[in-house]
């Protein structure tokens, strides 16, 4: 029926109903005028009515257990759910909106199908119920922040257009402001997303249980009259309707009439009581604009992978990268997106191991992003990281597009294309094959306590139980085997990732046992925290990714504030006062006034004696192209002692090179007889300096 004829049909009803009219079991039909004056009283009836439920012991259970209240409902309750959630179409990380949630069993679904929801009702008293279902399932995505939203029954308290999907399920024809809410469903609703009702039909304001909860409670029991909701849809923004025309669960027929009907008697089939059915049972969705299917939920997910033939053969020795140019086609019907979701929906370029034997190894070989959304027809460049396994031998790496946590390409029909590796027997660490050290602790402690930012030695003794030669030299370069460490805070979350570096002394043969000091700063502020030890092969990977254990170091910092002669975090903003490049005689004497301010956490020590943990302003000169004049140039005592946020002005009185130029003279703090400021990463100021 076309929409023309529901509104026809509808004005013709409407003016038979003018006024109210009073039928059986009590039940009232008000006009619209009537609904929308008595709206917020119904509203509030709700309200009632689920406070009474959630203030029962035994009757609280009934929501919280929903779809599986009762036997004689349960079944209705999944066929019906089963043909909503089809009609949906939902995605993983879609935003779907549960319309008079009630107690939210159905945001409960939805959030376990990793949806994020927004469960919205009249009703606080049921939304609380909501929170405690939630609550008791383990299995809910409480990581993707489900939503419980009371509305006033007039406004949705969302932004436009910020939700993927609308679902309502047997809520709407307790709905008296359908106008306004329609309309407030499609401000809310995405462009190509829908929303899906399934609502008793024909007669439902007519049956015991509706008439019950009228006189007991005053709760709306509207019929839902399918001609009329249409033209109200319509009306407030939607397009054309798509309907589910299944009966209800209950209809069965025995074997003899199955067969019947399959074999073209139609006559078989009791169609007449499919159409009775039809007409009180009604799943339906409202779609607004066009949709556009992307991978959240793929329909056909199909790439086209090319790779130059120069790049189909890979060689090397174990554990190294190899870097593969590849060109992707979208050639499906889906919007490929790129945006990292923990839930998956996003798609990349990814990889399988198999054996020469073609035993798969593994599926997580390799991924490469996508560096903006593909759609269907477009084409993109991207750098694959293929690492090659550590056994030398010949393998193969099938290459496909994944849909994170949602399918691979393969699943649809793409193609998958083969690269040969070729992987070369190991040696040292450059070309490592198992990487693998027992770290022991020498002093024998359990816990190191320490002050905020304090520097920390710690004795160890390392063992190489792997099989490949540590390099220690040239340090930093590629392969170089040195020791280092994260910090993590008492709840095992990362706080400072690679904390230090202590290179070996020597090469380590495998079996071969050295002992090395490795000094690191401790927390900055106070707290427990736990350093995770480990060796790592620069520029490749960290021994623990090899299977190698890390050795934690429990630490105790304390509130303690540190003073410079045992410092913490040393770090100072150096301002000057006087701005501009500064002009001298040759051999000549000048001022330079600065203000300096304490950033770090560490009470600086004066004096004027230059001992150890005494900080003083001093410097460096460097000439034009850049080479160190005088690299203590020097020193600026401080007038007390500057606690941490604390500043102090001081006079820089400095002597002029004797050979005429150009300079820079670099200022720096410096915590005599421990460190230069600047060797810790606080940022020196320079100016420039002219000698006439």
């Amino acid at each position: 029926m076309v929409f023309r004829d529901l509104v026809g049909r509808l004005a013709r009803s409407r003016r038979r109903s003018e006024g109210h009219e009073h039928h059986g079991h009590g039940h009232t039909h008000y006009s619209d005028d009537e609904l929308l004056a008595r709206a917020d009283e119904f509203n509030r009836n709700a309200e009632r009515h689920w406070r009474e439920i959630a203030a029962e012991p035994e009757g609280r259970k009934h929501p919280l257990n929903k779809p599986f209240s009762t036997v004689k409902d349960t079944a209705s309750i999944l066929y019906r759910l089963g043909l909503v959630l089809d009609a949906l179409d939902v995605g993983v990380g879609h935003t779907v909106l549960d319309f008079g949630a009630g107690s939210c069993w159905l945001s409960s679904c939805l959030n376990r199908l990793r949806c994020r929801t927004i469960a919205i009702d009249v009703s606080p008293s049921a939304l609380e119920l909501g929170k405690e279902l939630f609550g008791l399932d383990a299995r809910h995505r409480m990581d993707l922040a489900p939503q419980f939203l009371v509305y006033d029954g007039h406004r949705i308290p969302l932004p436009d257009r910020s939700v993927d999907r609308i679902v309502c399920f047997d809520a709407f024809h307790h709905v008296p402001n359908q106008d306004e809410v329609l309309a407030e469903m499609v401000r809310v609703l995405k462009v190509g997303g829908r929303a899906v009702f399934a609502e008793p039909g024909e007669g439902h304001s007519h049956t015991g249980e509706a008439a019950c909860e009228v006189e007991r409670c005053g709760i709306l029991e509207n019929d839902f009259s399918l001609p009329d909701f249409l033209a109200r849809a319509r009306a407030a923004g939607f397009g054309d309707a798509l309907l589910k025309p299944h009966p209800e669960a209950d209809l069965t027929v025995s074997a003899e009439t199955f067969f019947a009907f399959l074999d073209g008697r139609s006559g078989a089939y009791p169609l007449s009581l499919v159409r009775r059915q039809l007409r009180n049972f009604n799943v339906l969705a409202l779609p607004k604009g066009r949709a556009v299917r992307d991978s959240r939920n793929p329909g056909a997910l199909r790439a086209e992978i090319t790779v130059p033939p120069e790049h189909r053969t890979l060689r090397g020795y174990g554990t190294i990268t190899v870097t593969v140019p590849t060109r992707v086609k979208n050639v499906g019907d889906t919007l490929w997106l790129h945006e990292v979701d923990d839930v998956g929906g996003y798609v990349s370029l990814g990889a399988f191991l198999f054996s020469e034997e073609r035993e798969l190894l593994s599926r997580g070989l390799a991924r490469a992003a996508l560096p903006r959304p593909i759609a269907p027809g477009e084409t993109v460049d991207l750098e694959l990281a293929v690492p090659l396994p550590h056994q030398p031998g010949r393998y193969f790496a099938r290459l496909d597009i994944v849909d994170e946590y949602v399918a691979w390409g393969a699943h649809h029909g793409s193609e998958t294309p083969e690269l040969e590796l070729l992987v070369q027997a190991y040696g040292d660490s450059r070309n490592p094959h198992q990487l693998c050290a027992r770290l022991e602790r020498l002093d024998g402690g359990d816990e190191i306590a320490t002050r905020p930012g304090a520097p920390v030695e710690l004795p160890l003794r390392i063992t190489n139980i792997g099989d490949t030669l540590w390099l220690c030299r040239p340090a930093g370069q590629r392969g170089t085997v040195s020791l280092g460490g994260h910090l993590h805070g008492e709840d095992g979350g990362l706080r400072t990732a690679d904390l230090f570096r202590s290179p070996l002394p020597r090469e380590v043969a495998p079996g071969e046992t050295v002992e090395v000091a490795c000094v690191f700063a401790s927390a900055p502020s106070a707290g427990r925290f736990e350093l995770r030890i480990d060796l790592v092969a620069e520029g490749l990977f960290w021994f623990v990714n090899h299977g190698s254990a890390v050795l934690p170091i429990a630490l105790r910092v304390s509130d303690e504030t540190p003073d410079s002669a045992n410092p913490g975090l040393l770090a100072a903003r150096i301002e000057l006062l006087e701005r501009g490049p500064l002009v001298a005689a040759r051999g000549g004497p000048y001022a330079l006034p600065v203000r300096v301010l304490n950033s770090g956490n560490t009470l600086w020590l004066s004096g004027t004696s230059r001992s150890r943990g005494e900080v003083g302003l001093g410097g460096r000169l460097r000439d034009a192209s850049g080479r160190v004049v005088a690299a203590d140039l020097f020193r600026a005592s401080l007038p007390r002692s500057v606690a941490p946020g604390e500043s102090v002005e001081l006079q820089a009185e400095i002597t002029a090179p004797a050979v005429a130029g150009t300079y820079r003279v670099e200022l720096d703090m410096v915590d005599e007889g421990i460190v230069w400021f600047g060797q810790k990463g606080s940022p020196t100021t320079e100016v420039e300096l002219t000698v006439s």
